[in-house]
């Protein structure tokens, strides 16, 4: 038997950022609050302004606290659940155009809950209340 070999010794940080390395190959680069994200249309909580579920959107008029979100000051898109359809989004996909607001469709399977239409902005912005 090898005289040399140390049972409890430590892992240096070389074998230690070698086993996160292999980590990261077999599972991808871990990501921040991924079950808050697929809740909201793949974004952090914080940076929502504003909130609609999926029966909200399919609602004949446009509530106006979105026309409100996308006039916020920090609104940068829109982000509107793939799952419904045209009849129901294009009247937000027309607001968000005429405000000069992108927006985008999310096609996920992974996405959660009832969330439909979410206006969010790049940075946090700690809404309390976001549902409408």
């Amino acid at each position: 038997m090898d005289s040399n070999l140390k049972i409890d010794e430590l892992p240096t940080s070389a074998t230690t950022n070698t086993i996160q390395r292999i980590a990261v190959g077999v599972h991808g680069v871990p990501e921040l609050k991924h079950d808050e994200k697929m809740n909201y249309l793949g974004e952090f909580r914080e940076r929502i302004i504003r909130r609609l579920t999926k029966k909200q959107v399919a609602e004949k008029s446009i509530f106006p606290e979105i026309k409100e979100a996308l006039n916020h000051k920090k609104s940068s898109r829109m982000l509107i659940s793939g799952t419904l359809s045209p009849q129901f989004t294009d009247k937000y996909i027309k607001l968000a155009r005429k405000m000069k607001k992108s927006y985008t469709m999310i096609h996920d399977p992974e996405l959660a809950g009832e969330t439909g239409l979410v206006v969010v902005s790049n940075d946090a912005v700690d809404i309390e209340d976001i549902d409408v």
